[in-house]
């Protein structure tokens, strides 16, 4: 098989491709047989229909087509790989010409992920955050593992925050149950601010069986059109109240929660996985700056096309979020009042966004001479499976199939480029309490700023 490129404009180009004659014979062969089983010839069983005979029946041009179909996929996908293209959308297919003994030759037109014009990508002025780990964050931590192993004790006594009551409660607006206002055995954590702001601070102090009217405002900024800054009276029957026995921050403690002996063996356990996430996290953060410089150096014109199916992903990715929860798109369309417009004119931006950072990565990326080795696509499909928990041979299975292993290659590159970039800025280590003083500064001159336009314009 051989392709070649003629380049047209605005990203679009012409691969022709012919796919030599051994392999359209044996292409007609195989849809012959697929036809073969398909169709009904008086005389003959289905698939054991002699080849002269199916063609008299269906004629030469129908095995043609289910050559074509044969071939097609396989021709124009080599051929991408062949030259690395990225296209963005389907290609148009024309057939130049083919025969039952062959040659193939098609044409192809495609628009490719557009190439951006890269600006100055050495030396971004970029900070990183150094790791400070305040002992806060290990009490509080400890503070968790009591409360995730913490025995939960039915209570005689009034209730508190942080305690458990299981209720029925019903809203009413005026004399009327309103829809979604009721529930039955309900756990609510007092103090978790799961319901609307004043209902948990009107419960504390209530007891197994008491019943209890709560008055309760619903905010104006509300999702729902019909209870937005209405009063609202919530009848409520208390069943149970759980309270949290929690244990002693001792080294049976540690024994009970981990795999240590003594407290201090889990304390600096903790501390020491903690530092490691805020180290990543700095680094995390140093490489969204780089990106965030980056994007403004690229000059590119997104196509609309890009555009779109950049906001689909998103939309299947919340749509697959929501289902987890037991929530459709059309039901959060319905409690919000958005609809599916408005919500692609939210994500319009950050669609964008990411698009221009994969076509800066990819430049960056050609620009240094970035490449993927063999045994960086079988480490990345190993690390893989063990965060998946898939056994290896599948993931390889399907990476190595079709444009799976391009996809891969081609985000590893990307994840190279952003070190690059990193590698080659300038990059000033700050102290948190630095970084907090300037959102501080930065604030205040904002502040002031729309103070002094306020004075100006009035």
């Amino acid at each position: 098989m051989g392709s070649k490129i003629d380049k047209q404009e605005n990203n679009v180009i012409v691969l022709e491709i012919t796919v030599e004659s051994d392999d359209v014979k044996k292409a007609y062969k195989e849809g012959a047989k697929k036809l073969a089983d398909r169709v009904n010839i008086p005389g003959f069983r289905k698939g054991k229909v002699p080849a002269g005979v199916l063609e008299k029946h269906v004629g030469e041009g129908a095995i043609i087509e289910e050559a074509i179909d044969l071939l097609l996929p396989e021709a124009y996908g080599r051929a991408l790989d062949e030259h690395d293209l990225e296209p963005i959308d389907k290609p148009n297919i024309e057939v130049v010409s083919i025969k039952k003994e062959g040659p193939f030759v098609l044409k192809a037109e495609v628009t490719l992920v557009p190439e951006g014009k890269l600006g100055k990508y050495k030396g971004l002025k970029l900070e990183r955050t150094l790791v400070d780990l305040d002992e806060t964050y290990v009490e509080n931590e400890l503070e968790g593992l009591r409360t995730k192993n913490a025995k939960i004790e039915e209570v005689e006594t009034a209730a508190e925050n942080g305690d458990t009551v299981v209720i029925d409660f019903t809203g009413f607006i005026g004399d009327e149950p309103f829809e979604g206002g009721a529930g039955t055995g309900y756990p609510l954590e007092l103090g978790s601010q799961t319901f609307i702001p004043g209902f948990e601070e009107q419960l504390v102090g209530i007891k197994k069986g008491d019943e209890k009217e709560i008055n309760i405002t619903f905010p104006e900024e509300y999702h729902s059109d019909a209870l937005k800054g209405k009063d609202t009276v919530f009848k409520v029957v208390a069943h149970e109240v759980k309270r949290k026995n929690l244990a002693d921050l001792d080294d049976e403690f540690a024994k009970d929660v981990s795999d240590f002996d003594t407290l201090e063996e889990l304390k600096t356990d903790i501390r020491k996985n903690l530092t490691e996430q805020k180290q990543k996290a700095a680094e995390n953060a140093v490489k969204n700056q780089a990106l965030d410089f980056g994007i403004e150096i690229i000059e590119v014109e997104v196509p609309e096309s890009m555009i779109s199916d950049k906001t689909d992903q998103f939309l299947k990715d919340i749509e697959m979020d929501m289902s987890q929860h037991g929530m459709t798109l059309e039901k959060y369309y319905e409690t919000t009042g958005m609809t599916e417009a408005k919500v692609r004119a939210d994500y319009r931006d950050n669609a964008i966004k990411h698009i221009k950072r994969d076509i800066l990565l990819d430049a960056v990326a050609k620009a240094e001479g970035i490449t993927v080795t063999d045994a960086e696509v079988d480490a990345e499909i190993e690390n893989m499976a063990k965060a998946y928990g898939q056994p290896k041979e599948n993931l390889e299975a399907y990476f190595k199939a079709g444009s799976n292993l391009k996809m891969l290659q081609r985000g590893l590159a990307r994840e190279k480029a952003l070190e690059k970039m990193v590698e080659l800025a300038d990059v000033k280590e700050v102290k948190a309490t630095e970084k907090k003083e300037e959102k501080l500064l930065l604030k205040k001159a904002t502040t002031t700023k729309k103070l002094a336009a306020e004075k100006t314009s009035s």
